[in-house]
């Protein structure tokens, strides 16, 4: 097959961190590995006209198309300073670009199938025409959501992108998004059936297994990944690490993860005495290379979130084999089987939070077991292979509905 991925994100300096670039990275990869002809649409908006490029290159066997798009001089000098405006404008843009890299794209190269990213709605007027391909739509959490959430102002124009992208979703013929919890959850915002959807999990380069020693003479490390905010749940690991300490004094914590203002570090130093405070790391936003090796050298990796519409963080520790505990919520439990490969602990309880820590603090033996079926729970079910080959026959079998 000659596939087509569409995507506002694509790894480079600025994305390099991104959920989006990291997946599609990773499928146009897989697919060219499995003798699939790929070829990366990256759309990216601008917001300099002087940036604007367009590129392209192979990576591997995958062929990436960049394409840097910004207002013209006309559009700046009237938008003058109103941001949202110019945002507003320049996502439009994007838009309307991707219509017709994708109109020329499928001629060009034979494109039988697109995948794309249902975030800044790059498809949306391209699945309003008579398409020659089919274009499958994935969907992660939402730009609405994600504007809800962290943007720090509300703007009419940046949620009316929110709502096209929702309108985009409920005209889609063929949906895709990576647990049936998310599936459900976009049933209940938006009214989009969950049956529409088509499930295929989010895949992981499996990396070697880290040779870290026995744990004997040094502390037990426990390890968090995530930003520090409510979501994540961190102020319930802060109120669970005292309690552990008290009965487990060998016990490291190390804390990754972007801290604006160093709010949650401040607030827990100023509850704590220097004792506990010197086993607890706030180590801020790292390398990946300072976050593959605290993934190697950590004991157990926990990660208590309130919500997670999947769950990647968990697999990606448990792929150095890693035992992990987090909370039953949203896409978490298609991931960790409870006493097999981590535990489960009550959502928004310290108390239990730090239960489930020590049960693995106390016993290595446990410990190494559920690392090996966290390891094999990866290589088993989230691999880039297992996410290329489902990816191939569900792209397969919209090529034969719509030639049907």
């Amino acid at each position: 097959m000659t596939i087509g991925l569409v995507t506002p994100y694509f790894p480079d300096k600025q994305t390099i961190d991104s959920g989006i670039a990291n997946h599609y990275l990773l499928l146009a990869e897989s697919l060219a590995e499995l003798k699939h002809k790929v070829i990366v649409m990256h759309v990216r908006p601008s917001y300099a006209a002087e940036e604007t490029f367009e590129l392209e290159y192979t990576l591997g066997n995958v062929r990436v198309l960049t394409f840097r798009v910004a207002l013209s001089e006309p559009a700046e000098k009237i938008l003058g300073k109103n941001w949202a405006a110019r945002d507003f404008a320049l996502k439009i843009k994007c838009m309307i670009r991707t219509g017709e890299i994708l109109k020329n794209s499928i001629l060009k190269y034979g494109i039988q199938v697109v995948e794309t990213s249902s975030y800044f709605s790059l498809c949306y007027f391209f699945l309003k025409k008579n398409r020659p391909v089919p274009v499958a739509v994935r969907v992660s959490t939402t730009f609405s959501q994600i504007m809800n959430d962290y943007y720090p102002f509300r703007s009419r124009l940046l949620q009316l992108i929110g709502r096209m992208e929702i309108q985009m979703l409920k005209k889609s013929q063929f949906l895709l998004t990576h647990a049936h919890s998310h599936a459900q959850e976009l049933q209940a915002l938006y009214g989009i059936d969950s049956a529409a959807f088509t499930i295929i999990p989010h895949g992981i380069r499996v990396p070697p297994l880290p040779c870290t020693g026995t744990s004997e003479h040094r502390p037990v490390k426990v390890l968090f990944v995530g930003r520090l905010e409510f979501r994540k749940g961190i102020d319930v690991l802060l109120d669970a690490i005292p309690v552990i300490l008290k009965q487990n004094t060998g016990v490291h914590f190390e804390i990754i993860g972007n801290d604006p203002g160093k709010a949650y570090e401040k607030q827990f130093l100023a509850k704590n005495n220097a004792e506990t405070s010197q086993k607890v790391t706030f180590m801020g936003k790292t390398s990946q290379d300072a976050l593959k090796k605290a993934y190697g050298e950590c004991d157990i990796f926990v990660a208590p979130s309130r919500y997670e519409s999947f769950g990647l963080i968990f697999i990606e520790a448990m792929s150095y084999g890693k035992p992990v505990v987090g909370c039953d919520v949203g896409g978490v439990s298609q991931i960790i089987r409870h006493g097999a490969n981590g535990l489960f602990a009550e959502n928004g309880n310290p108390e239990s939070l730090a239960e489930r820590i020590e049960q693995l603090i106390k016993d290595p033996g446990l410990r190494m077991a559920m690392g090996v079926n966290a390891r094999k729970t990866v290589e088993d079910q989230f691999t880039g292979r297992q996410l290329a080959e489902s990816s191939a026959i569900y792209y397969a079998s919209l090529i034969s509905t719509t030639r049907d």
